[in-house]
């Protein structure tokens, strides 16, 4: 008589430990993807600004302001670039007389990455890097 509430006892344990271990399971494919994402995003983003570098080093008249052009990247993803060059300071796309400023903004799912780059474009041709950032979203 005392065998029945054991096993029951002993399979709802057993059932308790699937239950668990496949929420830790769950758990840690979640993160593990979140992560992957997040890294995504963050090199798509940086794929943009490294695109844009190379249209104001070929031409330094180059400019993407106020509509951003798109960067395909491998794997789906797509960069939004964009490039402001000598406005005022005032405008918050722009960093000011002889200045470049690129924003590239990429996304992996549901994470978002958005880089800024600071560039310093001579008369001469000469293009300088001043700061490469990644900032809020």
């Amino acid at each position: 008589m005392s065998t029945l509430p054991t096993m029951l006892l002993l399979g709802g344990i057993i059932i308790e430990i699937a239950i668990a271990s496949a929420f830790l399971t769950y758990y840690f494919n979640v993160t593990n993807l979140g992560s992957r994402l997040a890294a995504e995003a963050l090199a798509a983003a940086r794929a943009g600004v490294d695109d844009a570098l190379i249209k104001i080093v070929r031409n330094r008249n180059f400019t993407a302001y106020p509509e951003p052009y798109e960067v395909q990247i491998t794997g789906g993803r797509v960069a939004s670039v964009t490039v402001c060059k000598d406005l005022l300071p005032s405008e918050p796309e722009c960093a000011g007389v002889g200045k470049s400023k690129i924003t590239s903004k990429a996304s992996a799912l549901n994470k978002r990455s958005k880089i800024e780059a600071i560039l310093t474009v001579e008369p001469e041709g000469k293009v300088s890097v001043d700061s490469i950032k990644e900032v809020p979203f």
